[in-house]
């Protein structure tokens, strides 16, 4: 080739490969110090975007696996205390029935009595002073289920619904679904303020009787519909079950040959003959709400049925016009259209994932447990005569029951915990490996690179020296 002295092509050519060859042994070094494949976005910008997300999602699931195992504390601290209490209450029943015992009398019973009292003073103590991080725990924690019927209007008292109890369930309005009164189905849904709507199913066929024609509970049973996907359980009576209920029902379609009802024994409703279960419900509202407490009386149009709400006052129907049942039995349809209000409470949400998803959260739920609270209902009990006492111990046997429920329903949110732990631990490995594999250098590979990088700088050095030699010749041409 020419022997030019204006530009050197052979040097030029030696060092763009040098530039070339350094550049990557820069790479190479860098790589093999991080430890990393892609170290800025000029590396790979798809993969350092997807990258980026893992490394934010791995750290969320990190700190969910804390979050739930604060949970479990608060957990271990609640029930510690319900232990407590259910021995207390089991104390007070064994009061209870050695003062209904007639071999004592009423003097010794005042020493039963002061006893009595003062575990139940215990009792408000430790709800009110079992707290976690500042916050009461046992005076109502999380959401719960508003009683207000014209709000919860499953718990009118009309619909068979005896109870709701809910485990994790999001707050909102649900809705339930029962119009087929031959189906042996309740769904119950929800919608979420993002839109989504949940929804469950559940066959209630087993535990349901024929009698005269229609699907119901039967007489003296009760069956709990567990809406375990959303968290709610419904326990559902069946006649003669729910005796503390007020309300009333009809049977007969109409007025009959007529006739008189009498109301809290004196006030007196004249029935005409055939008169139609609207009209008899209006003649029965304009009587009950003169009284005191105010009672009511509804025509329900879907049911064909005059529902009565007595608030306690006796109501004899002595011609049997009415043919009147208790209210509150659960019979295949009554749920149609009813609704239950779970109201956000104080805490009670549980942040076990990395994203702002409701599948992320796990909801508790813990209800007021002081002696004088709904759950417990142990207000104006007393053991210090023979009739209190025997009418206490069925009291505090309830109060019994609604403590292990509640210890219950805490272990099995701490047993989901658990759970929810390990599958985040599991999800966490997955996650990095995937991560791992977009993000980190293959040593093995970027060593091998770092070898040829290595070795072609340096010969490319080495020509770069012998190309800038050549315009020399030039010289010798002179001489």
């Amino acid at each position: 080739m020419p022997i030019r002295l204006g530009s050197n092509v052979t040097s030029i050519n030696a060092r763009r490969h040098l530039n070339s060859n350094s550049a990557d042994f820069t790479k190479r070094v860098e790589r093999l110090s991080s430890g990393l494949r892609i170290n800025r976005g000029a590396d790979d910008a798809a993969g350092l975007s997807v990258s980026e997300g893992m490394r934010a999602e791995i750290l969320g699931m990190r700190q969910g696996i804390a979050n739930a195992t604060q949970g479990v504390s608060l957990i271990q601290l609640a029930e510690g205390s319900l232990n407590e209490v259910s021995g207390m209450l089991r104390r007070m029943r064994e009061l209870a029935v050695q003062s209904a015992n007639s071999t004592i009398n009423d003097s010794n019973r005042e020493g039963l009595a002061a006893e009595f009292n003062q575990l139940a003073a215990e009792i408000d103590r430790i709800a009110l002073s079992t707290t976690y991080n500042d916050t009461v725990l046992l005076t109502g924690f999380g959401n719960s289920v508003s009683q207000n019927s014209a709000l919860s209007t499953a718990l009118d008292g009309f619909t068979g619904v005896r109870e709701v109890g809910i485990s994790g369930a999001v707050p909102g309005t649900y809705e339930f679904t029962d119009a087929n009164a031959d189906d042996n189905q309740i769904t119950l849904e929800i919608t979420l303020p993002d839109g989504t709507t949940l929804k469950q199913s559940v066959d209630v066929g087993a535990s349901l009787d024929r009698d005269q024609g229609k699907n119901l509970v039967a007489t003296g049973t009760t069956f709990v519909a567990n809406f375990d996907r959303l968290g709610v359980q419904v326990t559902l009576v069946g006649p003669n079950v729910d005796t503390e209920s007020t309300a009333l029902k009809t049977q007969a379609a109409d007025g009959g040959t007529g006739g008189n009802i009498l109301i809290a024994g004196t006030e007196v409703v004249s029935i005409g003959a055939g008169a139609t279960l609207s009209d008899i419900a209006t003649s029965l509202n304009t009587v009950m709400a003169t009284l005191t407490p105010a009672g009511s009386a509804t025509y329900d149009a879907n049911l064909n049925e005059v529902q009565i709400e007595t608030s306690g006052h006796a109501i004899s129907d002595t011609d049997d016009l009415l043919k009147l049942v208790g209210g509150n039995a659960y019979v295949d349809g009554r749920l149609e259209g009813k609704q239950i209000v779970i109201a956000q409470g104080t805490g009670g949400i549980l942040q076990v994932g990395p994203n702002n998803e409701a599948s992320n959260r796990i909801a508790l739920n813990i209800g007021d447990m002081r002696a004088s609270g709904p759950e417990l209902n142990l207000t104006g009990l007393s053991v210090s005569n023979l009739e209190s006492s025997r009418g206490a111990i069925s009291r505090i046997d309830s109060a019994i029951l609604a403590v292990t429920r509640q210890r219950g329903e805490l272990g099995s949110v701490q047993n989901r915990l658990q759970f929810t732990m390990a599958n985040q631990e599991n999800a966490i490995e997955n996650l990095q490996a995937a991560e791992s594999a977009i993000r980190d250098a293959d040593m093995a590979e970027e060593i091998s690179n770092f070898t040829r990088s290595q070795i072609l700088t340096q010969a490319a050095t080495a020509m770069v020296t012998q190309a800038n030699s050549l315009p020399q010749a030039a010289i010798q041409l002179l001489q």
